[in-house]
């Protein structure tokens, strides 16, 4: 009969690609029952009245306690003692293998006299071997299915064949009388088991952990809004290189149809301007200059302060007025909502003068000819064959149109717009405030701060493609000649601009703001 030992249940691996944890070992009972082998010879006389019945000798195995060391782990409460104690290590007993052997039939007698005298512990443990089954009880878990068995099933799980404890092997020779009941035959001899070295865990090969090691997670890129850098010149090439197609293609396109003869004559009979009325002034007066100037600077500014308005999170610092310390606004916003008043202002001036002059029929339509006309000079303009440039006498009429747009249209926009956003909008006028909601403000405000960023953009290429000293001149010096004066006054307004932007900070704004009003951190 097999003795069977009890085997660790295993579960998944410690590390990616290694065996099942822990290593299989078995787990050793009290004691082990070896079985008995019977070799039962018959002789070949033929007085040879009886069998011989087979005699199982058991003999007590000869147990030696050896203590295995139990690996221990981290301790279940903060500074207590590493789990499980030292003292809780489990202790094998290893049976070792014993060999009988009973030759004469004086010997079986004899043994069979003794057979009182052998302690009934001997006995016990090969019956309780034989009753369970071989084996030793496993420990029982979970059950696998609700309301089910606990796993693994009663009973025991067999032990490797490899890891059997040697049987001893008794060879009983022929006797006179048989033997009813089975002798315990005295131990010839007994030889200390040899002690179980620690099952140490298996190595995993270099090469196998280097392959399953998880590589260092790269470090995710700064990102400049919703694209790192990276991505931003990738669109920008990308982008620019669409644009050149896009650019190369219609200006194929416009040129193949200002060749056909319909177009031609479309072109001759509207060049790209119409004649202003007898009563226009020829001529940029120097107010106009300064008036630009004034105009680029606060526009610059606005959009700066604007930008960091919609973009700022928290305020560094807070202005509040003499007569309403309760109501506060960020610095920022102050500063933003100062320049659209001088900015009106400026715009006020402007208009003013320019009806008091006469200048406005320079940029205000006075024929519907300025439609057409505009067209023509649109297809020149994309042709690269641009129209004639005189605007010290006459804007073509797509200018015209623009400036008008600009000046009398996109302006009082972002004015209306800004003060309905602002604090100068009363807030407890609910029949206005229903008629002018703020969220309609504000979808009409950032697009218009859009049109002034495009135009300027335009406006300045083509001012510089289109003769840059001389239009210069006109913007800045107020004179129809080719000189490097207007080109130096430019460069001083841009010098200035670029100097209030740097300055534009919380240090600088907030003792102009304490003039006004109160500036606090919070």
């Amino acid at each position: 009969m097999a003795t069977y030992g009890r085997t660790t249940r295993q579960g998944l691996p410690r590390v990616a690609g290694g065996d099942p944890w822990p290593p299989v070992f078995e787990i050793a009972g009290t004691a082990a029952a070896p079985a008995a082998v019977v070799a039962a010879s018959a002789p070949a006389a033929a007085d040879v009245t009886a069998a011989v019945a087979p005699v199982v000798a058991v003999a007590p195995a000869a147990v030696v306690s050896t203590a295995r060391t139990v690996r221990r782990g981290l301790p279940r409460v903060p500074g207590g003692e590493p789990w499980p104690p030292a003292s809780a290590a489990p202790v094998v007993d290893t049976a070792a293998p014993v060999v009988a052997s009973v030759t004469p039939a004086t010997d079986v007698a004899a043994a069979v006299g003794r057979a009182d005298s052998v302690p009934a512990a001997a006995a016990v443990p090969a019956a309780a071997a034989g009753s369970a089954g071989g084996g030793e009880a496993l420990r029982r878990g979970l059950p696998r299915t609700p309301d089910g068995e606990p796993w693994p099933p009663a009973g025991s799980a067999p032990a490797r064949p490899e890891r059997v404890a040697a049987a001893s092997v008794v060879e009983v020779e022929a006797a006179p009388e048989p033997i009813a009941a089975p002798v315990a035959a005295p131990v010839a001899a007994a030889a200390p088991a040899p002690q179980r070295a620690p099952i140490q865990p298996p190595r995993r090969p270099v090469a196998a952990a280097a392959a399953s090691a998880r590589p260092a997670a790269e470090p995710w890129p700064k990102l400049y809004g919703p694209y790192s850098r990276a991505e931003w010149a990738a669109a920008l090439v990308i982008g620019g290189f669409g644009l050149l197609l896009a650019a190369t293609g219609v200006v194929v396109v416009v040129n193949w149809l200002l060749g056909l003869a319909p177009m031609q004559d479309f072109i001759a009979a509207y060049p790209g301007e119409y004649h202003l009325p007898e009563s226009a002034p020829i001529g940029i007066p120097a107010w106009i200059g300064w008036q630009h100037f004034f105009n680029v600077f606060l526009i610059v500014l606005i959009m700066r302060s604007g930008l960091q308005v919609r973009t700022q999170k928290r305020p560094t610092a807070f202005w509040s007025p003499r007569w309403n310390p309760q109501r506060k606004i960020s610095l920022s916003l102050w500063f933003h909502q100062s320049l659209d008043i001088l900015w009106l202002v400026n715009g006020a001036v402007f208009v003013v003068l320019l009806f008091m002059t006469g200048q406005w029929m320079r940029i205000v339509p006075t024929s519907w000819e300025v439609f057409p006309n505009a067209l023509s000079a649109l297809l020149q303009y994309l042709s690269l064959d641009w129209p004639t440039e005189n605007g010290w006498v006459n804007y073509n009429s797509l200018q015209q149109i623009a400036y008008f747009l600009t000046v009398f249209i996109a302006a009082p926009l972002a004015a209306i717009t800004g003060v309905r956003m602002s604090g100068l909008w009363p807030k407890n006028a609910k029949t206005l405030n229903r008629i002018y909601p703020v969220e309609w403000a504000r979808a009409v405000h950032f697009p218009v701060m859009l049109y002034f960023v495009l135009f300027i953009i335009v406006h300045v290429g083509l001012v510089f493609a289109t003769g840059a000293l001389r239009n210069l001149n006109h913007m800045y010096a107020s004179q129809d000649v080719v000189n490097w004066t207007g080109f130096w006054i430019f460069v001083a307004s841009l010098v200035v601009i670029a100097a209030v932007w740097v300055a534009a900070r919380p240090l600088v704004l907030a003792p102009i703001a304490r003039l006004f009003g109160k500036v606090s951190g919070r």
